[in-house]
């Protein structure tokens, strides 16, 4: 089996999603099938579907649940792990560890809006 679903812990599960969207691409699917990045003012934030269609992978950000360091590690792939990290930067997040090699592929650790530690990797170019 793949992993397929996931629920990822979020103070703010609009402004997480939003993020997420805005970084990764990852297609929003709110309850009430607003999209999330064009609402304003006040509405139910305890729960904000999304899904990354190229992977499979479906879930929600959901404010029920709080950050845990003893949960497995998320890592995210991406095609430029340098533009990312600029756009995280740029959307106000930090940057807990810097791209760095490890075997074939290159790595970095955020923190994302919900305080959650978020890895994102590559594939290491040949040298």
């Amino acid at each position: 089996g793949k992993v397929s679903f996931i629920a990822i812990p979020a103070r703010d599960p609009i402004t997480s999603a939003v993020f997420y969207e805005a970084v990764f691409g990852w297609t929003l699917s709110p309850p009430d099938g607003e999209r999330v990045a064009y609402t304003l003012g006040p509405r139910d934030d305890t729960r904000v579907p999304f899904s990354d269609t190229p992977s499979g992978l479906i879930g929600e950000f959901v404010a029920a649940r709080e950050p845990s360091s003893d949960s497995p590690a998320l890592h995210i792939y991406v095609e430029d792990i340098e533009s990312v990290l600029r756009e995280i930067e740029a959307r106000g997040c930090e940057i807990l560890e810097p791209v760095h090699t490890e075997g074939g592929i290159r790595v970095a650790q955020f923190q994302d809006p919900g305080r959650n530690v978020i890895g994102i990797w590559e594939r290491a170019k040949a040298s």
